[in-house]
Parts: structure tokens; sequence; C-alpha cells
């Protein structure tokens, strides 16, 4: 199951990425050192989250004896949980790219399925690996192919992120009041607060250039192009193909729970899936260990037993990764690697400065 957890971190770093463009920069001590401290940090950030993961799994697993995790794997349908994951999978990475394409035909250049594809390959491999070079995947393909500036991709790549959260919250509200017994219901404010907030920051947008000099300041800098341009069919258009991927999504979840004999009713899967996005959203730990699991037992502890939710979002995380993992052959893999060749010679860069 792919995720939206830390899709657009990393991207709108400042400065055009030029150095990407004559390649790393001669040996220099300095950044040598500058580069092994930046990998000491990277490292220590890695397993910091990876025991923050350990620490989630760990509280959620106390009480439950090996034999019962036992018991939830014998009883599991595997072919349904494979083909639900992959079917998840699928419609994440073709959702991605559909809106990515019209993404940046809307705000920057055409550009088509067909040519956002490998792009969007590369990008679902390295988030395996690392979530910033997943975005800057991206990022470089836009510049090289389409001369797009790379702070201005990330940030068009922040403003699908905001339709994400926009998609999330309005369909949450949605499901609190048109589903009285889902979980939203009686935590309605939550879904109801982030399309406020998200709204307002739409209308920011939406109602020109203001008045005030820092917020004007703030409105014209060139990488804000794609809010600044942005007009309600454009933001209609996304956030209906967002909420169709989304969908689909919980449609998968159903079928996920369903292999693990968790029998919870399609509505109630429906309306508790923006809760689940945005949980899971949040780039707590890699690929949803730990937070995956937690969140199903929140939205679904009264159609299954702890150890079988526990079971599932572990099983979830693991397939999503298993999943991506492929993609790293052939010219992805290829690519994939240029942008981490390309990184080392920013930090190289930078570091000498």
């Amino acid at each position: 199951m792919a995720r939206i957890s830390g899709r657009w971190q990393g991207i709108a770093r400042g400065g055009d990425g030029s150095s990407a463009a004559t390649g790393p920069p001669g040996r220099d001590p300095r950044a040598e050192q500058g580069v092994g401290r930046s990998g000491k940090t990277a490292w220590l950030r890695r397993a910091v989250a990876y025991a923050l993961a350990a620490a989630i799994i760990a509280f959620l697993a106390r009480g439950i004896s090996a034999g019962q995790f036992i018991r939830v794997l014998r009883a599991v349908n595997p072919w349904l949980f494979l083909l639900a994951c992959l079917g998840s999978f699928l419609i994440w990475f073709l959702g991605d790219t559909v809106s990515l394409a019209r993404l940046f035909t809307y705000f920057h250049v055409n550009t088509s399925f067909r040519e956002m594809l490998p792009a969007n390959t590369a990008q679902y491999f390295l988030q395996t690996i690392n979530h910033v070079a997943g975005g800057t995947a991206l990022a470089i393909f836009m510049r090289r192919s389409k001369g797009v500036p790379i702070v201005s991709a990330g940030f068009s790549m922040m403003f699908l992120g905001l339709i994400d959260f926009l998609v999330m919250g309005v369909s949450g509200l949605a499901a609190a009041m048109l589903v009285p017994t889902s979980w939203l219901a009686s935590k309605w404010y939550y879904p109801a607060a982030v399309t406020a907030a998200i709204g307002s920051f739409v209308w920011f947008w939406m109602r020109g250039r203001p008045r005030w000099k820092m917020a004007r300041r703030i409105y014209e800098w060139p990488c804000f192009e794609s809010f600044r341009n942005a007009r309600v069919s454009h933001y209609l258009r996304l956030m209906l193909i967002r909420a169709l991927v989304f969908a689909g999504e919980a449609i998968m979840l159903f079928f996920q729970l369903r292999s693990f004999g968790v029998h919870v009713p399609l509505l109630q899967v429906l309306a508790f899936e923006p809760a689940e996005l945005f949980l899971t959203a949040l780039p707590i730990t890699p690929a949803g260990l730990g937070v995956i699991p937690a969140v199903l037992i929140i939205g679904f502890h009264g159609y299954g037993s702890r150890a079988t939710l526990l079971a599932l979002g572990l099983a979830i995380s693991t397939m999503g990764i298993a999943l991506r993992l492929p993609l790293g052959f052939g010219a992805a893999g290829s690519f994939a690697r240029e942008v981490k060749r390309v990184q080392r010679a920013e930090a190289l860069g930078a570091a000498a400065d």
C-alpha cells in the first residue's frame, strides 16, 4: 500500500539545482567532512525513526502471544491479500502519475502520462530508501526534460500535497455527516478544522495580490507560481482525480481486511478512509511501520482482534516496500542512481561553500 507520507519532502530547499548539471566538484577535504557529517545525521535520523517504529509495534503487541499471531496468519487468504495489495499499489502509482502529469501541464508545460511514467517509477523506487531522493527524482526530470526549475517543480508538488489534504478534510467532514455510525462522526471537528485551515490557505492565493507588504512578498515569490496561477477549475479537476484514487484505495483496504477475516462493511471503510490517509501521511516512521497497524486498530477494533489488525498492518507495510523494489531495475533504476549521484554532488558543493 503506497502512502502519502513524505511524498513532497525535501524538494523546495532553495537554489535552482544548477550544480546537478555540472557534475560533482573536485575533491575537497572540507566538503568530504561535510558530507560525512550529513551522512551521519541522516543515519541517526533513520535509526531514530526505526526505533520509534519498533517502540510503537512493541506497544501494540503487548499481551499478544506468538500463538495468537500464528493462528491469525493461518487463517489469512493469501491470494486475496496479495491481489488487494497489488491493486492498491497500482491505484496509487497510476493515480499519482496522472495527477503529476496534469499538475505540470496546468502550471508549467504540457506533460503527458507517458512522459511522467519513468520519473514517477524512479520516485517510487527511491522512496523505499529516501523520501527526499524520491521527490528530487521528479524535480530533476522536470528540469532536464521540460526546463522547469527544480524549486518551482518542488513547490508544484507541494501544491498537489495541499490538494490531498483538502480532499481528506472535505471527505472526512462528509463522512462524519453522512455516516453517523462512523469513527469520524463523533470527531467531526478534526476534519472540519483541517478543511477550514486549508480553505483559508486556498483563499489567500485565490483572492489575488494582498495589500499587506509582508503577505505580498510571500505571494510574489517566484516559486509559488502554481499557487498563484491555480484557478477553481484546477482545484476541482485535481481534487476529483485524488478523490478517485482515495476511493479506490479504500476499496482495496476493504479486501485487505477481508483477507484477514475482518469483515468491515464497505461503507464504514469508505467513511474511515479520510482519517486513515491523514494519520498515515504523518512522517513519523519509515513506510508507515507501526503507524498503519495503530490506525487500523483505532478504526476497526470493533471488527477484529488487536493481533489480527496488527498483523494486517505489518503485512501492508511490508508489501508496500516489496512492490516498489522491482521498480529499481531497468531505466528507472539507472535514473534513480543518477539522482543519488546528483544529491551527492550537491552535498559536496554545499559543504565546500
